[in-house]
């Protein structure tokens, strides 16, 4: 049987058409009701944004689906996770929240609080116990496995690894702590390189696990059993004397795939059904909200979608992008991926700015959502029911 998407377009005529309410309809389509009871607190999962980055969902988008679960009887709040190094931009809770401020998303333009799920530093989660292909535990943040319903609104785009990132990146890697997301991205914990190191100490300092002493000649280790894997001293050595993030990678980011759909699996475990997601198919960059930039977006805007189906949500999404037409000055035009019908996340393996992930396969929007499938995820056959 195929799981339904609902699909709106972007186009905006008369007051009717406006984006706020055609998403307020295509809330109504999804039937919400059936999922939030009165008094349920329901997280409302985006993605709040890195500095530098101006390709993100708007905040009267969140405030609409605020509203809807409001009307519902359901208490929302606005929800995020941490970066997984403290020393990225979004490395804690206050970066996050300062980044959300930044662009525009606060608890006053949403309309609900905003509650940065696995705490100050990323460190606060629940572990979930999950039968995986990989993974057989993740550690899910904090405040969305306490929550009773889950909506995850996301800003449909491209990635350099996933090859999309829609519904199930955003529920399988931005629901988990620091600590969750590590076995995602990583075959390894970062180790020391004696021969580079000058003993500093500025590692040791760092730690917060106490995870790198100081060894007889001076230099430093990393002792495994108690490196908690995702606060970023790969970042941090002068010397560059700690293995880097891409020596760290899993070979091929088919793994990363594979991981992504253990972790989805894990989070949508805890709510038996009580989940819904919506795609913000608008602003569709090449690249993750995570990258400090914004390129041009590399389609027109096509619309937004919703579904009680992650996967069936997000081959839509592929779907829609693949069917439209490239934007000239754009990705699209820079991989010859203008054409309808072209497909264009694919292409973006040869795309300039992520040369640095073709070492692990480029963009693998098939194995993200086909393992998503093979997980239990959804359905890779859905029906485009539009809503006007």
């Amino acid at each position: 049987m195929k799981s339904v998407v609902y699909f709106t377009d972007m186009r905006a005529r008369r007051v009717e058409e406006a984006s706020v309410k055609k998403l307020s309809r295509l809330l109504d389509a999804l039937d919400l009701g059936d999922l939030i009871g009165s008094g349920d607190l329901v997280a409302i999962k985006v993605h709040l944004g890195t500095p530098g980055n101006q390709r993100h969902i708007r905040p009267h988008h969140i405030r609409v689906v605020v509203e809807k679960v409001r009307e519902l009887g359901g208490r929302p709040f606005v929800t995020d996770t941490t970066g997984i190094s403290l020393l990225s931009p979004r490395g804690d809770a206050v970066k996050v929240l300062r980044a959300a401020a930044m662009n525009g998303i606060t608890a006053e333009t949403v309309g609900a609080p905003i509650i940065v799920a696995d705490g100050l530093r990323g460190f606060s989660g629940v572990p979930v116990k999950v039968d995986g292909f990989r993974l057989k535990e993740v550690e899910v943040a904090q405040a969305i496995a306490e929550a009773d319903v889950l909506i995850s609104l996301a800003h449909a785009k491209g990635h350099p690894r996933t090859g999309l990132g829609g519904a199930l990146k955003n529920i399988g890697v931005g629901c988990v702590t620091k600590r969750g997301r590590a076995p995602l991205h990583l075959a390894k914990k970062p180790q020391t390189k004696p021969e580079f190191c000058n003993g500093c100490g500025e590692c040791a300092r760092f730690c917060p696990a106490g995870a790198i002493v100081k060894q007889p000649d001076g230099t430093y280790t990393i002792d495994q059993s108690k490196c908690i894997w995702a606060c970023g001293c790969w970042e941090l050595c002068p010397q560059k004397a700690i293995t880097s993030w891409a020596e760290m990678h899993h070979p091929s980011n088919e793994e990363l795939c594979i991981r992504v759909a253990d972790a989805a699996k894990a989070v949508l475990s805890l709510f038996k059904g009580r989940a819904a997601f919506v795609n913000l198919a608008y602003d569709i960059t090449p690249h993750c909200d995570c990258f400090p930039w914004g390129d041009v977006p590399m389609v027109p805007d096509i619309g937004m979608l919703a579904s009680r189906d992650p996967v069936a949500i997000d081959k839509a999404s592929i779907d829609l992008i693949t069917s439209a037409p490239g934007l000239p000055g754009s990705a699209a035009e820079d991989t010859g991926a203008l054409e309808p019908g072209v497909d264009k996340i694919s292409a973006l393996l040869e795309w300039e700015p992520f040369r640095p992930f073709k070492r692990h396969g480029g963009p693998m929007w098939k194995a993200h959502v086909e393992w998503a499938a093979k997980a239990g995820l959804g359905s890779l056959d859905y029906e485009l029911v539009r809503v006007s």
